[in-house]
């Protein structure tokens, strides 16, 4: 029997992981199992040999040697288990442990590039700021063009900005937030005809203002309505 049990035994002290262990309780188990279908047998030939078929102490040795091999087993797999859990346990434990350095360094990537995002906008709003210049500089050459009855020399604002703004867009990820959608549309609002930045939607606001909600002017005594 301990011979039975000695390759199992080497694999149980090699054993360091949950899986590990699970393996080795699964050969056990299998070797169990043959061994109580060998005490099955062993019973049913104790019986014939009451009745004079067969050596009766011969029979009756080798059961209990059999009854014992599979309480050997039995143990060996009890303390297996108790080992696998324990294992599973550290496993579960350290996996937590890297999940946590994992969370830290997403983290702080994440405050790099939100710095980044930061330092972005901050450059656009500069660049915005140059060409709001850059455009009323321009506007104001208008009227002098008027006035030298050179038209042709006028330029076109919103053909300028469109040029300069045309190209392919980048494709969003699949999968964004809610906030990170609108914040890209919001964005590429800017790049669009009739944006914030088209003078055309500057003119259509014009046109159709929007009263809002109190805004209303009702003229009150002394003033003309």
């Amino acid at each position: 029997m301990t011979l039975l049990l000695s390759a199992h035994t080497e694999a149980l002290h090699a054993a360091r992981t949950s899986g590990e262990f699970a393996a080795v309780i699964s050969a056990l188990d299998t070797d169990m199992n043959s061994a109580i279908g060998r005490k099955a047998e062993l019973e049913k030939a104790e019986d014939k040999a009451i009745f004079g078929d067969g050596d009766l102490a011969e029979v009756r040795a080798d059961l209990a040697a059999c009854i014992s091999e599979i309480a050997l087993y039995e143990k060996a797999i009890e303390g297996a288990d108790i080992r696998r859990i324990e294992a599973a346990k550290n496993e579960a434990a350290i996996d937590i442990e890297a999940l946590g350095k994992d969370a830290k360094a997403k983290a702080a990537d994440l405050s790099k590039r939100w710095r980044r995002v930061a330092g972005l906008i901050e450059e656009v709003r500069g660049e915005l700021f140059e060409c709001d210049a850059l455009k009323r500089s321009l506007m104001a050459t208008d009227g002098d063009f008027e006035r030298a009855r050179r038209p042709d020399l006028r330029i076109n604002l919103n053909s300028v900005r469109r040029e300069a703004m045309a190209g392919k867009r980048a494709a969003s990820p699949e999968r964004l937030s809610r906030s990170a959608v609108l914040v890209d549309k919001t964005l590429l609002s800017f790049l669009s005809l009739g944006g914030p930045l088209d003078g055309r939607a500057t003119v259509r606001a014009s046109l159709n203002p929007t009263v809002r909600k109190g805004d209303t002017h009702h003229p009150g005594q002394g003033e003309e309505a």
